[in-house]
């Protein structure tokens, strides 16, 4: 019935701790969710094209990425999951930049589902204003995006329409300096499309302001490769911060990840192995423990990496 759907999003609404519509949650990549979320500025891996599509400009190797996790373990009658999917194409030299494809899913089992079907194109920007790359490398990016919203409905209310699509866009700019400093700008939903099967659901045009720093190692500490990341996310008169830490160890090859953000925080760590050929497989895994749910084990994020040589 209508009602089933309805307590089931609001159950949903609920346990994101005051998300007001659909596909304004990003539970995708298990490296990014273990810095809190705040990977805009960041964005040089194959989970870019859901954060910031500027990104992918900087993928140099073909990478492929799949995540799975399961949301708020332990709250009895929850069932809610996500999955992530992506792989990016450097198109044979950095002028030409690189390309991507996307997909990203969440769902309450036989319930209710969302989808977001991406294909993206990021380029390097130095050669176009002619700036030194010894100073600067600026990148932007486009992501066409198709979203698709369905429910299931029991029997007497089969005849109402049950799912409904709608394109938009994402636009991307990342700028890194050469003192470890990155600002990243990332405009989400760009059309504002209405998603809603029954009633009107607009995804909200979301702005997104990274800023990032990172050094090979923090001096007097002495932590090796460590990045400090922040978002500012503005979104229909609310504003959302989000920070993350990483840093890698043991010659680079573990990855120890942080981060925070209004409605819960995060851990998390990454394994990376080397393969002869030069192939390289990465294990990330995160766990966040929302501060506003109640009797729950937190929500785990399990990802995989290829970045082939």
């Amino acid at each position: 019935m209508i009602k089933k759907i309805l307590v089931i999003s609001l159950l949903i609404i609920t346990l994101f701790a005051g998300v007001d519509a659909s596909f304004e949650n990003t539970y995708w990549g298990a490296r990014p969710l273990a810095m809190g979320g705040a990977f805009t500025a960041v964005a040089n891996d194959a989970n870019a094209p859901l954060y910031n599509i500027a990104g992918i400009a900087n993928v140099v190797r073909q990478e492929f990425t799949f995540m799975s996790s399961k949301l708020f373990t332990g709250v009895e009658g929850v069932d809610i999951g996500s999955n992530y999917l992506a792989f990016v194409y450097p198109v044979f030299s950095q002028e030409y930049g690189a390309i991507s494809f996307a997909w990203a899913s969440m769902s309450a089992t036989s319930v209710w589902r969302e989808d977001i079907f991406n294909i993206g194109y990021g380029r390097q920007l130095n050669d176009v204003f002619n700036l030194d790359t010894n100073i600067i490398n600026l990148t932007a990016g486009l992501n066409l995006k198709y979203l698709m919203q369905e429910a299931n409905f029991d029997i007497e209310d089969r005849d109402l329409p049950s799912s409904k699509g709608a394109p938009t866009c994402d636009v991307g700019v990342l700028a890194q300096f050469a003192n470890g400093v990155s600002l990243g700008l990332s405009s989400k939903y760009l059309t504002s499309p209405d998603v809603g099967y029954v009633s009107e659901n607009i995804v909200y045009n979301t702005n997104v302001i990274g800023l990032a720093y990172f050094s090979e190692e923090i001096p007097f500490v002495k932590i090796p490769f460590f990045t400090i990341a922040m978002d500012v996310l503005l979104r229909n008169n609310e504003t959302n911060i989000k920070f993350g830490l990483e840093s890698y160890v043991i010659e680079g090859r573990l990855a120890l990840r942080a981060g925070a953000r209004d409605e819960a925080f995060s851990f998390g760590f990454g394994y990376e192995h080397e393969f002869q050929n030069g192939t390289k497989m990465i294990f990330d895994y995160a766990l966040e423990i929302p501060t506003q749910v109640q009797e729950t084990l937190g929500s785990h994020f399990v990802g995989l990496s290829f970045r082939f040589a």
